[in-house]
């Protein structure tokens, strides 16, 4: 069997995602499937295999050409618009999405084989753009093999013991909700926050942005805690950062999926994150908070962290991280996948 696998351009693909797609390559690719990154147009169903094309990501003039082109080849041909439909994201030049989306990229949809979402939230958005469908879910898995190592991250980045670590790492954007940490924080300065308590910010975004953001930290700095911003570390640098934190905090208002959420939990990190992202069972797993994305909500889960600590004995990071390589590792995904594209590729229907 034949995956064809399209993607926009390099610097379009957030990293995360980009890291996620690979490895799915990988596995598949293990599992004695054939993997073609962005074929020529004139490739597509000229193998005499079976063959399913996949697309991921929305807002790419060439995409809906590539589907057009494959109903005429009789090839099926899948969507993951990885959370490109989710209310945040439609406010990011409205203007120029609705018109496009009405004249050409619901077509592209509507006549895909399969949209195929990474969430049960993602699903939900794509059954209200298209009542009636019924998307496949298809979590994403854990692109790096990574455990917990407490200790010898702290060590590595000369964090004290008696520190307590809360990591904000992920990309610079107003939907991560940074600024609503921040707000939180300075809120909670009347009420003592622990004297050894760092935020650390890890991630780069546009300049004007960021500006906003040490404004405001120069303006709070006497309410704020200790902050290091880190500035972009990714590969093999952001694992330490991950790894030595004692919280995680992504406050987001929108996330699809939340890759940096599965990193940190990958390595037995607890996490506070927010409704708006796909992580609904991290308190039923003893594995941190969820929140409405307001500083009533951030504040009180930040008490509750204060007043705990919560656990940073190897013991419980193990156990967070064990459950999360029993239902996140690419070979507890794979077969799923795997079944996917075989049922497709092997469905008259799909290619009439």
């Amino acid at each position: 069997m034949i995956i064809d696998f399209f993607q926009p351009p390099p610097g379009q693909r957030a990293g995360g995602l980009d890291l996620a797609i690979k490895s799915l390559e990988k596995f598949l690719i293990g599992s004695g499937i054939t993997v073609r990154a962005d074929p020529p147009k004139e490739t597509i169903g000229q193998s005499g295999e079976q063959e399913v094309v996949h697309f991921h990501g929305l807002w790419q003039p060439a995409f809906p050409r590539l589907a057009a082109h494959c109903r005429r080849r009789r090839v099926p041909y899948v969507v993951s618009p990885h959370g490109m439909l989710e209310p945040w994201a439609w406010r990011h030049k409205w203007w120029k999405k609705w018109p496009y989306f009405f004249v050409v990229e619901r077509r592209f949809l509507q006549n895909a084989n399969r949209l195929v979402a990474t969430s049960q939230i993602e699903a939900h958005t794509l059954k209200k753009f298209f009542p009636g469908s019924n998307p496949t879910i298809l979590p994403l898995g854990i692109a790096e093999e990574r455990l917990p190592n407490y200790a010898e991250a702290r060590e590595a980045l000369a964090w004290g013991e008696s520190e307590v670590i809360i990591l904000f790492l992920s990309r610079i954007h107003p939907k991560k909700g940074l600024p609503l940490l921040l707000q939180t924080l300075a809120r909670l300065h009347s009420e003592s926050l622990p004297q050894s308590l760092r935020l650390v910010v890890v991630g780069g975004g546009k300049e004007s942005y960021i500006r906003q953001l040490k404004d405001f930290i120069r303006k709070h700095q006497t309410e704020l805690p200790r902050i290091d911003w880190v500035g972009e570390v990714w590969g093999e640098g952001k694992w330490p950062y991950l790894q030595g934190a004692d919280l995680f905090c992504l406050p987001s208002y929108s996330e699809n999926f939340g890759y940096a959420v599965l990193e940190a939990l990958q390595v037995g990190t607890p996490v506070l994150t927010t409704s708006k992202t796909p992580w609904s069972e991290i308190e039923s797993w003893g594995a941190g908070y969820l929140v409405e994305p307001n500083e009533n909500d951030v504040a009180s889960a930040l008490r509750q962290f204060f007043a705990s600590r919560f656990d940073v004995a190897s013991n419980h990071r193990e156990s967070i991280a064990a459950r999360i390589r029993r239902e996140f590792s690419w070979k507890a995904l794979i077969a799923k996948y795997l079944k996917f594209y075989a049922d497709l590729a092997g469905d008259p229907a799909a290619r009439s």
